[in-house]
């Protein structure tokens, strides 16, 4: 047996399921695509990311001048979204966009049920948050490969998501999939439900062959996109996309994205549910789900999360990929997303959130008050504009007055 044959046998064994080999030149198309992005100002808003990242990233011998072969790697999640997953409120249709997904119709019924059973609101989470923190269930599920190519006297550098790589171009020169319309990568017969991690080794392995295969003329994720975020096949603008601004964003979403992120919380996986690639998704073995240990719920309960302190939200989510975002943003987005389900029975959890320690967390709450309207929500408001120190977070108070529409004084027989 080649040492390729073992690297894959060993792979798969670990759990990944899909593993191929690609040699270590530079990814000079993806670099390209990059750059262009990067100066058309669609990856704005990432801190992290620049043009110079862009150049790094596409050099798998930057860190390893040794290196002869990029091992890529794609790991399941440890759960898949549910097919019976609806949102809780009809997705607003864009100008001259494409509608509403076919399932929007059903988001009322849902919510009444939902509301008469005690349940209250409840948000979504994407699913590669649902599980222990992917770097460190993707670092540890490596080192066995990486020590079985040390041994054999290889040089051998792991990376992960958040290391500079661009996974994508090393995972779709090395065969596992091809790029969707949808920006992920799509898997025969897996899916996109993957993460997806890097070995730059000095080894010379036998490389495989990029996929020829393309999404045809299918462009359902580009319809189902409620921000558009999708401007062309395989092209996203960062600044439309709900996961940016649920996860990435540390600030102030703006008004005209809000009633777009409906009740996502933490990322989107609208443009992964709706792809026919993830029809029938293959399911975790047991080496997958031992890897991202207890879950989180895919559906929390929006209520009892704003009630979290810094305490409870470390406790809950410290080892989560959720724990990005701190406790102001998730918070933040639990306004949004209670805003959007406009259920009049959350006003009094959002009215605890318009006295929270942080202003962030105050004017996103103001705002879903605006939303949900009624009495009750315009007492809590004009309350706290008489005594809000903060200018922004008095704006969103007096926007959202406005938005409860004129008092009415019942009149005297």
């Amino acid at each position: 047996m080649s040492l390729t044959q073992e690297v894959k046998r060993r792979a798969t064994e670990l759990g990944f399921c899909a593993v191929g080999v690609t040699g270590a030149e530079r990814f000079s198309l993806a670099e390209a695509a990059a750059v262009n992005r990067t100066q058309e100002g669609l990856m704005d808003g990432l801190s992290w990311w620049s043009e110079a990242r862009a150049h790094a990233s596409a050099d798998p011998r930057r860190a390893t001048p040794d290196a002869r072969s990029v091992i890529a790697l794609a790991f399941p999640h440890a759960i898949f979204p549910s097919p019976s997953d609806e949102p809780q409120f009809p997705f607003p249709a864009r100008g001259g966009g494409p509608g509403p997904p076919a399932h929007a119709s059903r988001a009322s019924v849902r919510s009444e049920r939902l509301r008469r059973s005690g349940g209250g609101p409840q948000g979504r989470i994407a699913a590669y948050a649902l599980g222990r923190d992917y770097h460190e269930v993707l670092l540890e599920r490596m080192q066995p490969l990486v020590a079985m190519l040390r041994e054999r006297g290889h040089v051998a550098k792991t990376y992960v998501d958040h290391g500079w790589m661009l996974d994508r171009a090393a995972a779709a020169r090395a065969g596992l999939g091809w790029l969707g319309k949808n920006t992920n990568l799509l898997i025969p017969g897996v899916g996109s439900y993957v993460l997806l991690a890097e070995i730059v080794t000095s080894a010379e392995l036998e490389p495989d062959q990029p996929l020829k295969k393309t999404c045809g003329s299918c462009d359902a994720c580009m319809r189902v996109c409620p921000t558009g975020a999708l401007v062309e096949p395989g092209v996203l603008d960062n600044r439309r996309c709900i996961s940016f601004w649920t996860i990435e964003h540390r600030g102030v979403i703006p008004l005209d994205i809000r009633p777009l992120i409906g009740d996502w919380i933490f990322g989107c996986d609208l443009c992964q549910e709706i792809c026919p690639v993830n029809a029938k998704p293959a399911s975790p073995d047991t080496p997958a789900l031992e890897a991202f240990g207890p879950m989180i719920e895919a559906r929390p309960r929006l209520e009892q999360l704003l009630a979290l302190d810094d305490d409870a939200f470390r406790a809950r989510f410290r080892n989560s990929a959720v724990w990005r975002t701190r406790r102001s943003g998730l918070l933040r987005n639990v306004c949004i997303a209670l805003g959007n389900i406009a259920d009049r029975d959350s006003v009094a959890a959002l009215s605890i959130a318009l006295n929270d320690g942080e202003p962030l967390v105050r004017g996103h709450a103001a705002w879903a008050l605006g939303r949900l309207g009624g009495t009750a929500a315009r007492a809590h408001l004009e309350l706290a504009l008489r005594r809000e120190t903060d200018a922004w977070v008095r704006d969103e108070c007096a926007q959202a007055l406005q938005s409860c529409g004129p008092l009415v004084v019942p009149s005297r027989v």
